[in-house]
């Protein structure tokens, strides 16, 4: 239950795999479940349908916006240069860098390195 609830905070860090791999997989999977309802409830005709599928894109939303803010804080970032995927052109670059560049050695200001923690591990 600690690793679903971790979704949904912007404390700590994500390496670039781990951002990768929830961006692609985890958000796929919320986003075709929310579509999946809505055409649910449009083939059925009970509206009913449409809030549980606005709550789960919004859950997915929320858990793309926490991942790419832990993300900001492995490359030493504030969580506040999100806004910068509003900028034009810079949003594509922002995206690159936080796909491929590596996020600072040991512990910055927003936890200890993710990378260093699977190491500890035994």
């Amino acid at each position: 239950m600690d690793k679903f609830l971790e979704l949904f905070s912007t404390q700590g860090r994500a390496n670039r795999s781990w951002y990768f791999w929830h961006i692609l997989l985890d958000d796929l999977a919320i986003f075709t479940a929310g579509v999946g309802l809505m055409v649910l409830a449009a083939v059925t005709g009970l509206p009913f349908l449409i809030l549980p599928a606005v709550g789960v894109l919004v859950a997915g939303a929320w858990a793309g916006i926490c991942i790419t803010i832990k993300r900001l804080h492995d490359l030493g970032r504030s969580g506040w240069h999100m806004l910068l995927f509003m900028i034009p052109l810079y949003n594509l670059y922002l995206g690159l860098v936080l796909l491929f560049k590596k996020g600072t050695d040991g512990p910055n200001d927003f936890g200890p390195d993710p990378l260093n923690a699977y190491k500890a591990l035994p």
